[in-house]
């Protein structure tokens, strides 16, 4: 028997694989396997997509020309006029020793209070295990809602309540031995003074986020700003670079603006004063109200308008905002979200095929939205026909028709 070169078992070896592979992508072509999506109802919206700038009626506070500044208060704090805004100390340790001395003194007056919540007490443990799991339970909810940074006072009331039930109880908590033990660190430190205040000639909220932008767009003329200035703003903010020394800023009116270009197309169901949601896209989302003040009635014959936007809401994350992505949403819609591959027509009736316990059914359907990928599907109850929550919605398969079953 003649036996085959290594170059023929090679050619030979090759071709197999070819014809493998060409069986394999025959058949990955011919046999999808079904694809589904549980229906459940979205809320999707109208909506521009746009960057935008952020003007406020903000003053910088500058630093003392010598020694340390400190800020004495926190951001989002609301400071009137004549109100101390910084400490200036001769040096950092002077500065640190300062510190110091008020943490001191604030666990001086926390044990203080704690102490005199006790005395002539009369409660029992179950009323403080019950305090105790409420107090954890507000915890928990606050932590979930507004961010751990707000729980401090919380986790204080908690730590409270648990002192008091440990006295109670007979555990040894010595508050006397520690109350003294505080006063007498806070009288080594008392010494530790500012050397002077920065003050203000203003009042308004205070916040530590300066970036050298302030002035880029006059305040004062915000409602007229054009499409141009709008976009040398964007391009100034992008090429900045931020070498200032601001202690902070007050921002000084609580009425600020967003202002940013769009296509004239994309606001022709819109009017100036309309009040539309607001979408902070970089983040966490955050969603505001806020009223068109002009730009949705464009000029005839403008391909691009300056939309300018404004709210009366205020805080420490609302005044470090600049540059910021945003969604203008202008109206919603409730209903099921599918890709727009799976909407499908039979007997001349739009629909969806739902696989329902192997048997694939069509689904009846009422297209409400649609995009480039994907359609808003109309969800009625009432319509025996049409599409149910929770159906299993066939977003992509072979040969699909209402009655087929599936294996």
């Amino acid at each position: 028997m003649p036996k085959l070169k290594k170059d023929n078992i090679a050619i030979i070896i090759a071709a197999l694989l070819i014809i493998a592979y060409i069986i394999f992508q025959f058949y990955s072509v011919s046999h999808i396997e079904l694809v589904t999506q549980t229906a459940t109802l979205t809320t999707v919206y109208e909506k521009i997509d746009a960057t935008a700038i952020v003007v406020r009626d903000e003053h910088t506070i500058q630093k003392s020309s010598s020694g340390v500044t400190v800020p004495c208060i926190s951001d989002g704090d609301k400071v009137k006029v004549g109100g101390n805004v910084a400490m200036n100390f001769s040096s950092s340790d002077a500065a640190e020793r300062y510190s110091q001395y008020t943490a001191v003194k604030e666990q001086l007056a926390y044990y203080e209070n704690l102490e005199s919540m006790t005395v002539g007490q009369v409660a029992s443990v179950e009323t403080l295990n019950s305090e105790i799991a409420d107090k954890v339970d507000e915890y928990v909810r606050t932590v979930s809602n507004q961010g751990a940074q707000y729980a401090a006072d919380k986790g204080n009331e908690i730590n409270d309540s648990i002192l008091r039930r440990q006295m109670l109880i007979g555990e040894n908590v010595n508050l006397v031995s520690i109350i003294q033990e505080l006063r007498q660190q806070a009288e080594q430190l008392s010494t530790a003074k500012p050397d002077g205040y920065i003050k203000t000639d203003e009042s308004g909220v205070f916040t530590s986020y300066t970036d050298g932008f302030e002035k880029a767009v006059d305040y004062e003329k915000a409602e007229s700003t054009t499409v141009e200035q709008i976009k040398s703003a964007v391009k100034e903010f992008d090429t900045r670079k931020n070498e200032n020394e601001n202690l902070g800023k007050l921002v000084t009116s609580y009425k600020w603006y967003v202002m940013c270009v769009v296509s004239a197309d994309e606001v022709m169901n819109l009017e100036d004063g309309d009040k539309v949601q607001v979408a902070l896209k970089d983040g966490d989302d955050t969603v505001l109200t806020m009223q068109i003040v002009s730009g949705a009635q464009p000029e005839v014959g403008a391909k691009e308008t300056a939309l300018i936007l404004k709210s009366n809401m205020m805080d420490s994350k609302l005044a470090s905002l600049r540059k910021e992505n945003i969604e203008i949403r202008i109206s919603s819609k409730e209903g099921i979200k599918v890709p727009a591959s799976a909407l499908h027509v039979e007997k001349d009736k739009k629909g969806v095929y739902a696989l329902i316990s192997s048997q694939i059914k069509f689904r009846q359907a009422e297209v409400i939205y649609s995009d480039d990928d994907y359609v808003l599907l109309k969800f009625d109850p009432e319509n025996k026909d049409g599409v149910r929550l929770y159906d299993k919605i066939i977003i992509q398969g072979k040969e699909l028709s209402d009655g087929r079953v599936y294996t």
